[in-house]
Order: structure tokens, then sequence, then C-alpha cells
């Protein structure tokens, strides 16, 4: 019986396992594998094709300033909501994608991001946001939130158009660098209230 063990079958198969295991066990393994999945076109976000969403409820947040926010005093502009936590690695894979995003419509003043932190923990998600280079604004919830709107599952991004509307809603990561969500937003924005 002459058995190789550098076949091209458990070559692949020792591979296979490798990554499973850095997946599983290098901190970091499944963020970088799920940008990496973004990068060739997965998890693009759903995008409406038209109509109107329900009329968001009232929200309520506080900046990282400590300054209130509430939702209804956000009439005329659009609105990127983003729940998510510095130790959920779906929302650290979508990050730059929404860093990218937010760096590039910043300078308007009829769109406003919030960075929801699902743990209320401002020092720590300020900590992340800088560590990472990210310039996103960091917000922590002020007030409850209805689970058709948030239930919980991290993360999830809302869109509300200037009407407050909720015009789109994505749980999981998503590339929101794609050209189809600019385009989405951007439609948002150049539209009368």
């Amino acid at each position: 019986m002459n058995r190789s063990y550098f076949s091209l079958s458990n070559i692949l198969y020792g591979l296979l396992l490798a990554g499973v295991l850095s997946v599983a066990l290098i901190p970091g393994g499944k963020v970088w594998f799920l940008q990496q999945l973004m990068k060739i076109g997965l998890f693009q976000p759903g995008v409406p094709a038209g109509g109107h969403g329900d009329m968001a409820p009232e929200m309520r947040f506080l900046t990282a300033e400590g300054l209130p926010v509430a939702l209804s005093e956000l009439r005329g502009k659009v609105v990127v909501i983003n729940f998510w936590a510095t130790w959920c690695p779906p929302c650290r894979a979508e990050m730059p994608s929404l860093d990218g995003l937010y760096r590039q419509l910043k300078d308007r003043p009829d769109i406003v991001f919030l960075m929801v932190d699902a743990d209320s923990n401002v020092e720590k998600a300020m900590g992340f946001m800088r560590d990472h280079g990210y310039q996103l604004p960091v917000a922590v919830l002020a007030g409850e939130v209805p689970d058709k709107v948030y239930a919980g599952t991290l993360p999830t991004t809302l869109v509300v158009d200037k009407a407050g509307r909720i015009v789109f809603r994505e749980t999981g990561a998503a590339d929101y660098s794609s050209r189809k969500f600019r385009e989405f937003v951007g439609q948002l924005l150049d539209a009368k209230q």
C-alpha cells in the first residue's frame, strides 16, 4: 500500500482546515474573512426599488459629547443609523464601508450618521474608532427603540428619509461601498421632502 500524504486532496483539506481554524481561533480572523467576501461582491445591501417606508418612531440618542439627539429633530435630513458593538465581527467587517460612505458625505448638511454603540460604552467605542482610523460619529441610545426597528441583532442599519420614513433596514453585515447603495443614498439626498 503506497499512499502519498502530499496528494492534492490532502493539501486542499489541510488548507481548508487551516482556514476554518484561523477564522475560529485568530482574533480578527472572522472580520478579515467577511471583508474578503465583501470584496468579491457578497453581502450587498438590499436596496429598495421604490415606494415609501413606515414612519420612524421617535428615537432618542446621546452623542459621544453627551448632546441629546431626537430623531424627530432631524426631519429634513437623511439619517443613517447603525447599531453595532466593538466585539461584533460582522459590525467590524462592515465598518470600513460605512466609514467610506461617511467620509464621502460628511460635509453635506442634509445627512446625519449615528453609529449607536449597543453596549452604551462611549469611551470604548470612541477608542475603537480612533484605533482603526474611522471618523464615524459615535452615539448611544437614550431611550427605547421598538423591536420592529431594532430587535438586538448586530449590526442593524437603518436609513430614514427626509420625511422621517424608514426606507432601508438591513440586519447583518453589508458592504455599503457598493455603487447601488451610494446611488440610493444620493437619490434620497436629492429628493424634496
